[in-house]
């Protein structure tokens, strides 16, 4: 079998899988780490702890290197869980080296706070730091000053509208809940789609008799939860779930993007994936699950892939999430994200509309350099160019000609030498077809070149119908959403091979 049939093989397996466990998440060293301390597995913490201790840093750190600001929560959650469980010489050395890291990293939370925080951290690393001023681990909050100050706000704002099930704060409600309040459970039986948050809720409720019902479907959440990272070790659970909406959505948006979306080999697959779309799609948007309130990145993607397909659907819902200057993910958040304002400005122009001052939006995010930086849903400078660069060129507008030409000389520049790109320099599969994607885009002449270089590169990588392990989503921390991710892969290298084969 030829690589172009191995690759539509592939891709067809993903889209036959999309929705399946509810959706593939990578395992997330904070939420296991809390889920440890507050609701361990039957089966004993040992075999995740043991895990734990295998994904620390050489820097005494957990957490991705390309994400700074996501890794004092996790390592601080896992220095709180080995101070709980670890009993051995290499848990109490581990722990104090993430002890070391907090103190040697403090520094990176002098303000001003930067946009791209990761979700919760305001809520969340404050109360991670009280307990373990509480332990006597030597952890000042007197470093996080500012970041204590916004949490105490936005808990102020939170008990004041006393969030109820699928809303975005009880996402953190391990930061914030105080009594286990049957308001906040889902239709997924767990807290705010987060096995944290499920985890500190069951804590809450140990003694409460009367939630043996509610306790019971909890425990299958966090079950269940598990089951989705595919690591088959009981306690080890992704940052969120379930995904499913997100993943299917994000998958067909991709294939959009690159062309993909109607290409006759994959019809049988996606028409039916579009048309459930279209059915889940409401008045108020679509959200990352069916359980969970709408967002403008997956309501913005949704309305795309629905109106690229020439599927009927209200254009009212292009206002849902529009502030005067950009789109936001959900309302009053404070840190906006430039690239759900990009899935916005792609969606208006397939409606012949545009909102200019989202597209200025978007160019003033541009780095001088030509580059986007990461935001805070994805760390990956070349997840965000791509999308921002797919923006401003669906406008059709000549303006944004000079921006598109820096981005496509970033790209150049920042190639690896084998080819690949990366935010953490060591090339990976996911980031270089985002790079190969965002030049196919242009149709640069001068990225001819450079799309080969990284195609020979991606091909010799490339393990048919395997996982890898680049993380570039950010939630309270870093993670892989798998089947999106490898779309983005399998798409880079279709595309490539069609044009090659003379196919498009």
């Amino acid at each position: 079998m030829d690589y172009l049939s191995i690759l539509i093989a592939d891709l067809r397996t993903l889209i036959t899988e999309l929705g399946k466990n509810g959706g593939q998440m990578s395992p997330s060293v904070y939420d296991t780490a809390q889920v440890l301390r507050f609701a361990p597995p039957g089966e004993g913490p040992e075999p995740a702890i043991e895990w734990l201790l295998t994904q620390q840093q050489m820097d005494g750190g957990w957490g991705s290197l390309a994400a700074p600001l996501s890794r004092h929560t996790p390592t601080l959650a896992a220095v709180l869980a080995l101070h709980q469980y670890g009993r051995d010489a290499a848990a109490r050395t581990a722990m104090q080296e993430g002890i070391d890291f907090l103190h040697q990293t403090a520094y990176q939370w002098q303000p001003p706070l930067p946009e791209e925080m990761p979700v919760g951290v305001e809520l969340i690393f404050p109360q991670l730091v009280g307990e373990a001023e509480r332990a006597g681990l030597g952890i000042s909050a007197q470093p996080y000053t500012v970041l204590l100050e916004l949490g105490a706000y936005k808990r102020q704002l939170i008990q004041k509208h006393s969030p109820k099930a699928g809303t975005t704060p009880v996402f953190s409600w391990e930061a914030w809940g105080q009594e286990p309040e049957t308001a906040v459970i889902d239709g997924t039986g767990g807290i705010g789609h987060n096995p944290s948050a499920t985890a500190f809720w069951l804590h809450k409720a140990t003694n409460w008799h009367n939630l043996f019902t509610e306790r019971a479907g909890a425990k299958r959440y966090l079950d269940l939860a598990s089951a989705a990272t595919f690591m088959g070790i009981p306690g080890i659970v992704p940052t969120a779930w379930p995904v499913d909406r997100f993943e299917q959505i994000y998958v067909l948006h991709t294939l959009q993007l690159a062309g993909l979306l109607d290409f006759s080999p994959l019809a049988d697959l996606i028409d039916p994936e579009l048309d459930n779309v279209s059915r889940a799609m409401t008045p108020k948007g679509i959200g990352f699950s069916d359980h969970f309130v709408p967002d403008g990145d997956d309501t913005y993607a949704a309305l795309a892939i629905l109106k690229g397909s020439h599927r009927p659907i209200d254009r009212k819902n292009l206002d849902l999430f529009r502030t005067e200057t950009h789109f936001n993910t959900y309302p009053g958040e404070l840190q906006p994200s430039p690239t759900v304002t990009a899935r916005a400005i792609h969606a208006m122009s397939l409606w012949g509309e545009r909102y200019k001052p989202a597209e200025a939006f978007i160019r003033q995010r541009q780095r001088a350099d030509g580059r986007w930086n990461g935001d805070k849903w994805n760390t990956s400078w070349l997840y965000t160019t791509y999308l921002s660069v797919f923006a401003l060129k669906a406008t059709g507008a000549p303006e944004h000609q000079p921006a598109i030409q820096k981005a496509i000389n970033a790209l150049l520049a920042y190639q690896n030498p084998d080819g690949g790109w990366s935010t953490a320099g060591v090339s990976n599969l996911t980031e270089t077809g985002m790079g190969i994607l965002t030049l196919l885009l242009c149709q640069s002449p001068q990225g001819q070149t450079a799309v080969q270089h990284a195609f020979t590169w991606m091909l010799e990588n490339y393990r048919p119908f395997a996982f890898n392990e680049t993380m570039c989503w950010q939630n309270k921390q870093e993670y892989r959403i798998h089947r999106v991710d490898r779309t983005f892969e399998l798409a880079a290298m279709l595309s490539v091979a069609l044009a090659l084969a003379g196919a498009v």
